[in-house]
């Protein structure tokens, strides 16, 4: 009966130590990445793992030497119990003698003790460290609660361990499609940029004369083209995180001479567009802008999409931010160069994003639209 409450007990410790292990790499997980809200579970783990670490502590004496008893002795026995004429083996090195220099440390109660101060200083200076969970209001919307959670931190380096994914393409392309070559911008002087600034508005209302492929053309440069290279990387109009362009632009074409309308995707790489669908989607343009009239009348519309996965394999939560600011400097480039040459804008922020996103022939996750802007020969700054 000792015997077997001997066994029990060692048995109970054993598993105490692999449950608490388990515990304490899951509850580390859970409380990081906020899987569950119930604190006081997390908190009451830490506790039970500190209980069972210095219980195992108390008894290392003890479960030491009744597993080195069950796996050593044993054999021992059995090779006592062996007739004569067995061979007899030299006896094996001592652990003591071969084991690596923490484990040696582990075969008495100070040196366990050692190791898991050790162990829980490391963990104490982790979990300070890492990003605090951020203050989120109740009741806040998703955007609140994203900005609090997309905060920078220490935790970032934990987060840049796991794979967020590889980087794709910096370029969009549709080879299928036929191809327009817009022709180069010209480089004519438009208003000084304090003129224009000045005079930028939002603009709703257009004549019915149809954009020039050289306008539009100039337009697109302006607004995001390729301008400069250097170290290797093609840099352009709009700056962008670690010059990863996760935006691509395309257009619903209304009334542009020498294009027949549809909607194009806007290839930055060799200033082309690629028809991807050839239609009159003015109604659909409208419908898409909660029947804002002219989107219809205006000479195009302009969209931006974001690509994430261009960002977020860097940047992980804040890819999302960074895609935003950057549409915002694509739309204000593009307020700005229509302005300079006598045109209008009006950027449209509420739209049917899945209508939208059907349009363009993207599935809304991972290219999504974010952004709709109509462009045209402006009739009044209204």
């Amino acid at each position: 009966m000792k015997r077997l409450r001997h066994d029990v007990n060692a048995l109970v410790s054993i598993a105490l130590l692999i449950a608490t292990t388990i515990a304490i790499l899951t509850g580390i997980i859970a409380d990081v990445w906020d899987l569950t809200g119930f604190v006081f579970h997390t908190y009451a783990g830490y506790v039970m793992a500190a209980l069972v670490m210095f219980h195992v502590a108390l008894n290392w004496s003890r479960l030491r030497r009744y597993i080195y008893v069950r796996l050593f002795r044993s054999g021992s026995a059995a090779r006592t119990r062996s007739p004569a004429s067995a061979p007899v083996h030299p006896p094996c090195p001592t652990v003591e003698r071969s084991a690596p220099g923490v484990v040696r440390a582990l075969h008495t109660r100070r040196g366990f003790l050692g190791v898991l101060i050790g162990g829980l200083a490391g963990l104490a200076i982790g979990r300070s460290t890492a990003r605090l969970r951020p203050d989120v209001p109740f009741g806040s919307d998703l955007g609140v609660a994203y900005h609090q959670w997309s905060k920078p931190g220490m935790s970032d380096l934990f987060g840049a361990i796991a794979s967020w994914g590889a980087q794709p393409p910096l370029y969009k392309t549709y080879p299928d499609s036929p191809r327009i070559m817009l022709p180069p911008p010209d480089n004519r002087p438009g208003l000084a940029l304090e003129t224009a600034i000045q005079q930028r508005r939002s603009v709703r209302h257009y004549i019915d004369e149809p954009l020039t492929l050289a306008e539009l053309s100039r337009l697109l440069y302006y607004t995001g083209g390729i301008n400069a290279e250097r170290f290797g990387i093609k840099l352009r109009a709009a700056p962008s995180a670690g010059a990863l362009y996760p935006i691509e632009t395309y257009l619903a074409i209304h009334r542009v001479a020498d294009l027949r309308p549809g909607v194009y995707h806007y290839n930055v790489a060799d200033h082309s567009l690629s028809l991807i669908r050839d239609a009159d989607v003015r109604q659909e343009t409208v419908r898409h802008g909660l029947m804002q009239e002219f989107l219809g009348t205006c000479n195009a519309v302009v969209y931006f999409t974001v690509i994430l996965q261009r960002l977020r394999w860097r940047y992980q939560e804040r890819a999302y931010r960074y895609a935003l600011l950057e549409a915002g400097h694509l739309a204000q480039n593009l307020y700005l160069a229509a302005t300079s040459l006598g045109m209008g804008v009006c950027a449209v922020g509420a739209f049917l994003d899945d209508e939208v996103n059907a349009m363009l022939g993207v599935d809304g996750k991972e290219e999504a639209a974010v952004y709709m802007l109509a462009v045209g020969k402006a009739r009044d700054q209204v």
